[in-house]
C-alpha cells in the first residue's frame, strides 16, 4: 500500500530506497571493518568518494553543466562539512567495535533529528515525541556507558549520530531546489578535496587484495548515498528515518557471521531503548499528519 508524498510520489518508493540503503550501508561498514584500523578514516573516505565518483560519473556526466551549477554553493559547502565529519566518526568506530554496536549508537539520528527539526526546519514538537527523544538519549547512554568505565570510541560514534543528522537536515533543506544528483557530485568532491589534503600524512598504500576492497566501498557508497538522496528527496524525513532500523538486523547478520560478533547485553538494551523510542515519534508523525488531513 503506498500514501502520496509532499511531493506527489509514491511513500512506497522512498521507503524501498531506505532499506537498499540501510542494507548497502551495512555491507559498506563490514568492508570498511575487513581493512581494519591500518589506514585512516580519512584515506577511506578518499577511497570511497574517490571510487564512487568515479564509477558514478558516467550517470552523472548526462546532466551537463547543471551537474555543478548552483545558486547555494555555502549550503552544499554546509552539508559536505556535516556528511565529512559522520562519516568520519563512524569509520573509526566502526574499526574498533562491533558493527551492530555502532549502528545501535548511529540510530540516536532521528532523536536528534527531532530536536534539531524545531530551530533548523521549522516544525513543531510536542510534549510526547519530546519525551520519546529524552527515552532514547536514556537508550543511548546506556550503550555509551559514561562513568568510570566510559566507552570514548561508542562516544565518537555518538557524535557522528549527531553530524548524521545534521547531514539530513541539510539536505532536506538542499533538497528543495536541488536535485539529487548534483547534491551528490557536489558532496563527493568536497570529500575528495578535504581528504585529499589529508594524503601526504596518512597514506598507506594499500595491498592487491584492499585496492579491490575499496573499489567495493567506492560503489556502495555510491549505490548507498544516491539512494538515500532520491528517499529524502521524496518523503519527508521524519517518516522515513525509522525505516534506518532495518540497518541493525544486516549489521547483526554480518557481524556475527563474518567476526563472530556479539554485542553486549547493555548494548541490546539501549538500542532496544533506542529503537522503541524512534518508532514512537514515527508513530506520533504519521498520526498528527493523519489528523491534518482530517
Amino acid at each position: 500500500m503506498t500514501a502520496q508524498g509532499e511531493d506527489g510520489t509514491r511513500l512506497g518508493f522512498a521507503i524501498a530506497m531506505v532499506c537498499f540503503a540501510s542494507l548497502t550501508f551495512a555491507v559498506l561498514f563490514a568492508c570498511v571493518k575487513l581493512l581494519g584500523a591500518g589506514y585512516s578514516p580519512f584515506q577511506v573516505l578518499l577511497m570511497r568518494y574517490g571510487f564512487g565518483l568515479a564509477l558514478s560519473l558516467p550517470l552523472l556526466w548526462r546532466t551537463g553543466p547543471a551537474l555543478w551549477r548552483t545558486d547555494r554553493p555555502f549550503a552544499h559547502v554546509i552539508r559536505a562539512c556535516y556528511g565529512v565529519a559522520s562519516t568520519f566518526t563512524m569509520f573509526y568506530a566502526v574499526t574498533r567495535m562491533p558493527i551492530a554496536t555502532v549502528t545501535a549508537i548511529s540510530f540516536a539520528m532521528p532523536l536528534f533529528l527531532t530536536v534539531l527539526s524545531v530551530p533548523l526546519l521549522g516544525e513543531s514538537v510536542g510534549w510526547r515525541r519530546a519525551l520519546a527523544a529524552v527515552v532514547g538519549f536514556g537508550g543511548v547512554l546506556i550503550i555509551v556507558n559514561p562513568g568510570a568505565d566510559l566507552n570514548l570510541v561508542a562516544l565518537v560514534a555518538l557524535v557522528g549520530a549527531f553530524f548524521y543528522a545534521m547531514a539530513v537536515v541539510a539536505i532536506r533543506q538542499l533538497s528543495r531546489r536541488e536535485p539529487a544528483n548534483r547534491i551528490y557530485f557536489l558532496y563527493a568532491m568536497a570529500n575528495i578535496a578535504v581528504t585529499g589534503m589529508a594524503m601526504p600524512w596518512v597514506w598507506v598504500t594499500p595491498t592487491l587484495e584492499h585496492w579491490l576492497v575499496f573499489i567495493l566501498i567506492g560503489g556502495l557508497g555510491a549505490a548507498a548515498q544516491y539512494a538515500f538522496l532520491i528517499a529524502y528527496r521524496h518523503a519527508p524525513a521524519t517518516v522515513l528515518a525509522p525505516f534506518d532500523y532495518s540497518q541493525i538486523l544486516f549489521a547483526l547478520a554480518i557481524g556475527y557471521f563474518a567476526w563472530g560478533e556479539t554485542p553486549l547485553p547493555q548494548s541490546f538494551l539501549g538500542g532496544g531503548i533506542v529503537i522503541a523510542s524512534g518508532l514512537f515519534i514515527w508513530w506520533r508523525e504519521r498520526r498528527l499528519a493523519a489528523r491534518k488531513r482530517q
